[in-house]
């Protein structure tokens, strides 16, 4: 055959902020270290990216991997890609901090690995036009995204076989794109199948090129990979085949650039992976734009039409989920308070903590990213809150800020001992409540949703029995589940689950009806606005003239809800008016939802009355004057005393969601709801009292 085509291969190997530490060594073992153990007996070059905040552990743990790493750049058969330190998705976070994180990663790999990244890993392939111009000014010479970014600015495949030039305010960033053949193709295929995609691009000029940048745990952690990779061979097998192969010139990025020109100049939209531009719609367009999808395949029209179909943007994530709004909202507050801080030396070690609660993965869901588990959210929270506690100090202050970005305020309040976010305008909730000193938010909540994928749980088998089958394929092209029954556990919120939320319930409600949000609410506070009639650092007072369904009637209802604010906690009056002309009889109840990470964990449980009455997975009802949870782990208490002995209920609140790993549960918080029963003659006004408790153990 005459010619040869340019084949640059890149791996990413990237884990969040927070993940746990026998997942790490997990990843190292099965596939970050066995990956250069095979790749070093090759004769072959590579492109790779590791997150700073995975090298930092790989330092720490394994040094000897550094080492490793360092020798293969030396010997020219290793360029290092950089990125954001902790990976943040880059357009979201304000312009500096694009610049900081940036510099940070590539400060890291010179400072250790000898080297000075020209390229750059962009997370999650998040791309908006503005960004070029604060990668240009970080050094970065290129980058690397999906071919589909370069369809959708009008280009074909057989365009895509060199590198572009963009440039925002004149600051150039040369651009490479990714086949998603390819990433489709390696591992799950038959090397010969990646070598026939290659062959087509094969021509005498020795210009032309495709690109395969993809993770690297896709090469040992992804279900059914180390077998297939390593105890079967393929890798060893595909590199023998890169190696053996006269035609495939397999060559690092800046190689490639200091030999060809750009192909020309392109100006790409928002974009991600295609995957990615589905996950962020909204569930109802997502239906719809996956069956669009699937007709045009059913058709075989994709291939014709598919390059003008896009779904979501990223930004969508922070309109589809609250929490992930709510997260990056206060990331944002928390950038602005260390924009304001004069002392430098509280800036700088608050900065750090603040990168970190930039990481990506907790504020979005797909078949990855990782929204819902509440680890990964609370190391967010954390380090935000560390941050944030750095630079307060002492302060205490109340305020009106509209924290969460919705057009409406919320009031804040922060005291060296706690902090929390009450919003008035639905149902005078609080969305976030923080133990300062512990650097705990106990409303690291999740509201339980349907997601597309829930229709496919039916088809789902589980790791083993894909094992058994003796096929691997890519996570796009099968459904597992790691554990049977979990359609049982689906159910659906219609408010979402925070803290002080006011509920009167029908009188035919149960613990089970309610669990499963198949209760009847009677009245319109849960969700709905409330006034503020006063808000001072001593007390804040909100009021809501709404209705209550009694005897087939649309009663008129009052209720007015007092914080009164306490060094460890705040003191709650509830007082409910009856408006209407006749008797009437109510069923209150205020529910808090808290997170408390563990369900099973012996060192995390209910109390009632000073006495263990179960860890987190349990559910009941209970007579008691204190009742609440206890984390003996993160050294947090949350309890509800009320003068006298009220019924309590409690239960987890567990998700079904789908990940690499398939279907799974995961338990989000718990549901503790104190109970009311009151009656009410026309006129007359009911107070009820108790107090929430935040102590520290």
């Amino acid at each position: 055959m005459v010619g040869k085509v340019n084949f640059l291969l890149g791996i990413h190997n990237h884990q969040p902020v927070g993940n746990f530490e026998h997942v790490l060594e997990d990843a190292y073992q099965r596939a970050y270290k066995p990956f250069f153990e095979v790749f070093e007996k090759f004769d072959l070059k590579l492109t790779v990216h590791f997150t700073g905040w995975l090298l930092e552990w790989l330092k720490e743990r394994h040094p000897e991997y550094l080492d490793r790493l360092k020798a293969l750049v030396e010997a020219g058969r290793l360029e290092i890609a950089t990125g954001g330190f902790y990976e943040p998705i880059i357009p979201v976070i304000p312009p500096g901090d694009r610049i900081d994180q940036i510099k940070l990663l590539t400060k890291f790999v010179e400072d250790n690995l000898n080297c000075s990244p020209r390229g750059m890993w962009l997370a999650e392939r998040i791309w908006e036009p503005q960004i070029a111009k604060e990668l240009a000014q970080a050094g970065v010479e290129y980058v690397v995204v999906d071919d589909n970014h370069f369809h959708w600015a009008g280009l074909h495949d057989d365009e895509l076989v060199g590198y572009y030039v963009t440039e925002e305010e004149g600051h150039t960033l040369k651009i490479f794109p990714i086949s998603k053949t390819l990433r489709y193709l390696i591992p799950f295929e038959p090397p010969e199948r990646a070598l026939e995609h290659l062959k087509q691009f094969v021509d005498s000029s020795g210009y032309k090129m495709q690109v395969m940048f993809d993770d690297g745990e896709k090469f040992g952690l992804w279900p059914g990979t180390y077998e297939h990779v390593y105890k079967k061979g393929w890798l060893k097998e595909f590199f023998g085949v890169l190696e053996a192969t006269e035609w495939i010139e397999v060559k690092t990025f800046s190689e490639y650039i200091d030999s060809h020109p750009p192909a020309g100049r392109v100006y790409i939209p928002i974009s991600s992976y295609v995957e990615m531009t589905e996950w962020a719609l909204p569930s109802r367009a997502r239906e719809k734009f996956e069956n669009l999808l699937e007709d045009l395949k059913n058709r075989g029209e994709m291939e014709k039409y598919g390059m003008f179909l896009k779904g979501g943007i990223w930004r969508s994530f922070l309109a589809k989920y609250t929490e992930a709004n709510l997260m990056h909202k206060k990331m944002l507050y928390v950038g602005k308070k260390i924009e304001e801080c004069e002392n430098e030396q509280k800036k700088r070690e608050a900065r750090k903590y603040y990168f970190m609660g930039q990481a990506n993965d907790a504020y979005w869901h797909g078949v990855f990213g990782g929204l819902y588990l509440p680890h990964l959210r609370e190391a967010i929270f954390s380090n935000l809150i560390k941050a944030e506690t750095l630079l307060d100090g002492e302060s205490s202050k109340v305020i009106n800020l509209d924290v969460d970005c919705d057009g409406s305020d919320e009031i804040v309040v922060e005291t060296p001992y706690y902090s929390f976010y009450l919003d008035p305008d639905y149902g005078g909730r609080i969305i976030e409540l923080d133990y300062r000193t512990r650097y705990v938010n106990i409303l690291n909540n999740l509201t339980r949703r349907y997601e597309p994928y829930h229709r496919k749980l039916r088809e789902a088998v589980t790791a083993e029995e894909l094992t058994r089958s003796g096929t691997t394929k890519t996570i796009h092209d099968v459904i597992l589940a790691r554990e049977e029954g979990l359609e049982k556990l689906l159910a659906y919120d219609w408010y979402e689950r925070y803290a002080m939320i006011d509920h009167f319930l029908g009188w035919d409600t149960t613990l089970d009806k309610f669990e499963r949000c198949e209760y009847s609410e009677q009245g319109d506070f849960v969700n709905q606005p409330y006034r503020v009639l006063k808000c001072s650092e001593k007390e804040i007072v909100l009021k809501r003239d709404g209705h209550v369904w009694v005897d087939s009637n649309w009663v008129p209802i009052s209720l007015e809800k007092r914080l009164s604010l306490k060094d460890r906690g705040f003191r709650v009056t509830y007082i409910i008016g009856n408006g209407w002309t006749y008797p009437v009889e109510l069923w209150f109840s205020v529910e808090n939802n808290v997170s408390l990470l563990a369900p099973n964990a012996p060192d995390r449980y209910y109390t009632a009355d000073g006495r263990k009455v179960g860890t987190m997975s349990s559910r009941g009802t209970v007579k008691a004057r204190v009742f609440g949870v206890t984390d003996e782990y993160r050294k947090v208490s949350f309890k509800v005393v009320t003068t006298s002995p009220v019924e309590h209920w409690y239960f987890p609140v567990y998700t079904v969601s789908y990940s690499e790993a398939g279907f799974e549960k995961v338990y989000q918080c718990s549901s503790i709801s104190t109970h009311f029963r009151i009656a009410l003659e026309p006129g007359e006004f009911e107070t009820l009292e108790f107090f929430v408790r935040l102590d520290e153990i």
